[in-house]
């Protein structure tokens, strides 16, 4: 490569006495720094986005609750959110409370109300007694039945739960720190 210099005037086709670049070991070693810093950050990635996908999960879960006691007062009838937990893992917003998962298209309220529960990180929702669970919203938009009642989230790393209360509130926290999600 020819670098030009200026002597006294003149312009000469001179080449510099030392050369610039990489060395190939120079290169070795930032390229292995660079493969142990990927190495560290690959397990805060994996964790954030479990985290991001179990934020998802029971805000989810929160919002078909919401939808069931937002129906039954719109409509004033009773709707009903149902869990199917035992084998089918669903859960669903129906005016039909024998709605299971298999004939959801005809029995759900549309196909926004139905969601099949996701498996990534072993995340889970457990009832009382870990059976299918169907909560009633009248059409007052309170409860059916005189109780509180719990459903337990959880995934490999964290845990929530979102509770529905006998006057029809649910309210969803977390045993871990997430923006947007009241602590338990």
């Amino acid at each position: 490569m020819a670098f030009w210099t200026m002597h006294k005037g003149k312009h000469t086709n001179k080449r510099p006495n030392t050369m610039t670049g990489l060395s190939l070991f120079e290169l070795l070693v930032s390229l292995l720094i660079l493969s142990i810093l990927s190495l560290l950050t690959v397990p805060s990635f994996q964790r954030w986005q479990e985290k991001n996908a179990f934020k998802h999960f029971a805000t989810r879960v929160t919002e078909l609750a919401k939808q069931t006691r937002i129906q039954s007062l719109a409509q004033q009838k009773t709707f009903y959110l149902i869990a199917k937990i035992e084998t089918d893992n669903c859960l669903m917003v129906s005016a039909d409370q024998d709605c299971s998962c298999a004939s959801y298209q005809t029995c759900a309220l549309n196909e926004a109300s139905y969601w099949e529960l996701p498996t990534a990180w072993n995340t889970k929702l457990r009832t009382v007694g870990s059976t299918d669970k169907t909560v009633a919203f009248n059409k007052h938009g309170t409860l059916n039945f005189g109780s509180n009642t719990t459903f337990t989230l959880s995934s490999e790393r964290f845990n929530a739960k979102v509770t529905f209360s006998s006057l029809g509130r649910i309210r969803l926290c977390s045993e871990q720190y997430f923006v947007g999600i009241a602590p338990c």
